[in-house]
């Protein structure tokens, strides 16, 4: 699997990042599934409402809100995003939550080094995504 991102949704997403740290950052991404790609389109980025440094939850609310208006203009959704104090890998907890969201691709930003790391759960495997900026 490839993940497309342009270059502005990748500032956008580190901008988040940095300005709620060190809470971790979420975003979700929506955009276009053609064969073995995934194209973001926008990214909509959210709060995190534990406020944790671990972890991540989203209003369900915003959630419901975020689908609606990604299929008002013909966009699937493509994963999460979040930002990481560590390596830019799922965690224990990620993983867990992974198996929630289907074959979502988890978009994750290390805090510490700056890397960009993607995944997705297929079949109970953790495959790694490449992602692609342009």
């Amino acid at each position: 699997m490839i993940l497309r991102l342009q270059q502005t949704h990748v500032d956008l997403l580190r901008n988040h990042a940095n300005d709620v740290h060190p809470v971790e950052a979420v975003a979700l991404l929506f955009g276009d599934l053609p064969q073995n790609e995934a194209v973001v389109k926008t990214v909509t980025v959210v709060a995190n409402r534990l406020g944790s440094v671990v972890k991540f939850e989203v209003d369900p609310e915003i959630v419901v809100s975020a689908f609606m208006d990604a299929e008002k203009q013909g966009y699937e959704f493509i994963g999460l995003f979040h930002s990481h104090p560590a390596p830019a890998v799922p965690s224990a907890v990620d993983l867990k939550s992974m198996k929630l969201w289907g074959d979502a691709i988890w978009l994750i930003l290390s805090t510490t080094d700056g890397e960009l790391g993607a995944y997705q759960l297929t079949d109970g495997n953790l495959e790694k995504v490449t992602v692609i900026t342009k």
